[in-house]
């Protein structure tokens, strides 16, 4: 992913210095934006950003719709997590996990609280979450019919 440069040093030597992408630099950019502290550094980073997009504009679009949907993956995780610590209150996910998706409690959480496995965050595939929503319905239909007799 990296552009090289060689540049001589002394002593005949040569060494390669990294030239960054457009990618890599919307991505440094994103972090200083996040990390800055004033207005003043949010404005000198929008430059930056502003430079970085005239430079190569179908570089910076590709890594801003990156970027985008990086971040509506992390706010579906986040969305999906949040509606499940209210349930996962009264229903045993350990029950769910081993039942429905012949899984472990572990496996379950994984994708629940987005954890790394295999070094990338674990989250639940379009199938899984439709599982779950089985899962949940076919729970809800179990408790709707119970009832205790004397």
């Amino acid at each position: 992913m990296f552009n090289y440069q060689v540049l001589p040093l002394f002593r005949g030597r040569i060494k390669k210095k990294e030239k960054m992408t457009t990618q890599e630099k919307f991505e440094e950019l994103k972090a200083r934006d996040l990390a800055a502290k004033s207005d003043k550094q949010r404005m000198e980073i929008d430059k930056e950003f502003e430079r970085l997009a005239d430079s190569d504009p179908e570089g910076f679009e590709t890594a801003f719709m990156a970027s985008a949907k990086g971040t509506l993956e992390r706010a579906k995780q986040l969305k999906i997590k949040e509606q499940l610590s209210e349930v996962s209150q009264y229903v045993s996910m350990s029950y769910i996990a081993k039942n429905y998706f012949n899984k472990t409690k572990s496996w379950l959480s994984q994708r629940i609280n987005g954890h790394e496995v295999n070094g990338k965050p674990s989250q639940f595939t379009e199938e899984e979450i439709n599982i779950l929503n089985a899962a949940f319905a076919d729970l809800s239909k179990k408790l709707g019919a119970f009832s205790v007799s004397v």
